[in-house]
């Protein structure tokens, strides 16, 4: 029987010695302390806020009882081929219950960092000798990091016992709050990180920024707006604010954030996800860190990558391409088909690569095989020089096709014929996680505006989203942006072609692999809409149930702890 451990008063948080706060990952633990004795001062603090920090990559490691993959698969985005007993397989199939493992690893993680920053805000609110400024700046990240962990709690489990106080380990006598009362606690913290000149502006590196607590705050009254909506979780319809009022606060954030926050898109969509480019780049709001010093670096980012055959680790392989990955996870096939226009997107063959890479097996070197695709009776072509050999894939070939769906927007830099083999492996590729984006926003701040007139976008709407579009024509031999001419077929949205359902395609190609898409389709109501058009093109089918698989169980190890067994209920669909 499992307990989440909650000692973060000072063990947990490390009391991480580093030399610089804006490289936070480059060091490791070096001393443990008591709270009394370690936080002196405001340097000892911001050794803290780095502590804070550090706990979010324990969610997105690859180990036993992975939490990571509760977000990555099981949507009409990513799947993981095989039907075992394989967390992947459970999670991606919906056949999980609760006493599945990651999800029990989600909750107590998640929770983690909530004590970490409960810790921070009662040292920061106590502390004596802290200007004002130095006690916004820690009360103000730790607030939009619990905000963060709470407002992904919600969407997984919904109603959440509340925690907002240091505690040395879990009262197992709360009861689980409504949502209501989650986003009111979530709110409360987030109106205060948004206050001007609380939080920086600046978008270094990262740690908390104004405009990133900005777009958090944009995106939860997004999702309260469009989960009250949808009604496919009871708990919403709770929500003192109508659907329209937060709808209306959404748009005004976004508003704020797309025309003040001095963001715009990368030029080239594949730079943004270039390692050489994290964390300075003009389209990223906040990133996640990761680090080239093992094991800190990312491991995620090898679940996917091109398919492979003659792989020979002594020699080389797949640990060494930087296109190449374990391929455990697959670009689902109805997802290939959300790009209209494959000779014109960019995104797609950035995204998504029907290929194959063989490596030798004596000397590890690799070579490529390119696969062409007939999904609706039409060829479409390909990129095929300077491949060896290219083939021809039907829909028919259903289990080949899967295969050969490489989902490679995590790259790991460099060519991978010219650059193999790389200094970065499975575990210290310094890949970040790119949380909040421009993009992102354009395309929320276009799902606003279309709810607040009635489904169809306005001017400023349209606007929003043909900047994402024109952007994925990429540029010409020259550096300027192809027309819209150029490319029948994949042309600028109007008022009458954009439909909600487009609208979630679209954030599907451009924002694909970025830990969203179960948020998207549980807070719009479509899962099963999209679900079913996964089902029907792949023999990698769930079992998603509507009536209950929109939310998670909650860990049955919290309910049989608990001491209040009438406040920690089970979710619907999950009691034995």
């Amino acid at each position: 029987m499992k307990k989440i451990i909650y000692i973060l008063t000072v063990v947990i948080l490390g009391m991480i010695m580093v030399s610089s706060c804006s490289d936070f990952l480059d060091e490791n633990p070096k001393s443990v302390n008591t709270k009394e004795t370690y936080y002196t001062d405001w340097s000892s603090l911001q050794a803290g806020i780095v502590g804070m920090y550090q706990g979010i990559i324990n969610l997105y490691v690859i180990n036993t009882n992975t939490p990571i993959f509760l977000s990555m698969i099981g949507t009409d985005e990513l799947c993981y081929r095989a039907v075992n007993t394989n967390v992947r397989s459970v999670i991606d199939r919906y056949t999980y219950t609760s006493t599945e493992g990651c999800i029990g690893e989600l909750w107590a993680r998640y929770y983690a960092i909530i004590g970490r920053t409960n810790v921070i805000i009662a040292v920061a609110e106590s502390m004596s000798d802290l200007t004002e400024a130095q006690r916004n700046q820690a009360l103000s990240e730790a607030k939009f990091l619990r905000a963060w962990s709470y407002f992904q709690l919600v969407q997984f489990f919904g109603d959440l016992p509340l925690i907002l106080e240091e505690t040395t380990e879990f009262d197992y006598t709360k009861s689980r709050s409504p949502i209501k009362n989650v986003y009111k606690a979530i709110i409360e913290d987030l109106e205060f990180a948004v206050k001007p000149g609380v939080l920086k502006t600046e978008i270094t590196d990262g740690h908390a920024n104004h405009w990133a607590a900005k777009t958090l705050l944009g995106k939860i009254y997004l999702t309260m707006a469009s989960y009250k909506e949808s009604a496919k979780v009871p708990g919403y319809a709770q929500l003192d604010e109508s659907v329209q009022n937060l709808y209306q606060k959404a748009y005004d954030i976004l508003l704020d954030i797309k025309d003040n926050s001095g963001r715009d898109l990368m030029p080239v969509y594949s730079d943004l996800f270039e390692v050489a480019n994290k964390n300075t780049n003009i389209e990223s709001i906040w990133e996640i860190q990761f680090s080239a010093e093992e094991p800190y670096g990312t491991q995620w980012a090898k679940e996917m990558g091109l398919t492979h055959a003659g792989y020979s680790q002594t020699s080389g392989g797949w640990r060494y391409c930087p296109i190449g990955g374990s391929f455990n996870l697959n670009a689902v096939p109805s997802f290939r088909g959300y790009y209209k226009s494959w000779q014109y997107d960019v995104r797609k063959d950035w995204n998504i690569t029907d290929s194959l890479i063989r490596y030798n097996a004596t000397t590890g070197v690799p070579t490529r095989m390119d696969y062409l695709f007939d999904i609706s009776g039409i060829k479409l072509a390909g990129d095929v020089a300077p491949y060896d050999t290219v083939k021809i894939l039907t829909r028919d070939n259903n289990s080949t096709l899967v295969q050969r769906t490489s989902a490679t927007k995590y790259r790991w830099g460099g060519s991978w014929q010219t650059d193999y083999p790389i200094k970065y492996i499975y575990s210290n590729c310094p890949n970040n996680i790119i949380v909040f984006r421009f993009a992102d926003v354009l395309l929320m701040f276009t799902e606003a505006d279309m709810k607040l007139n009635g489904g169809t976008a306005t001017t400023e709407g349209l606007k929003a989203i043909n900047r994402v579009v024109q952007r994925a024509r990429g540029l010409d031999s020259n550096g300027i942006p192809v027309p819209e001419s150029a490319t029948p077929g994949f042309e600028d949205y109007t008022a009458s072609t954009l439909t909600f359902e487009e609208l979630m395609k679209e954030r599907a190609r451009e924002l694909c692999f970025e830990f969203w898409r179960r948020h998207d389709l549980a807070r719009t109501g479509m899962f099963e809409h999209f679900m079913t058009s996964r089902n029907a093109t792949s023999n990698i089918k769930t079992f998603f149930d509507p009536d209950k698989s929109y939310l998670l169980p909650i860990p049955q190890y919290e309910i049989d702890n608990s001491l209040n067994k009438e406040g920690m209920y089970q979710n619907p669909g999950y009691i034995d």
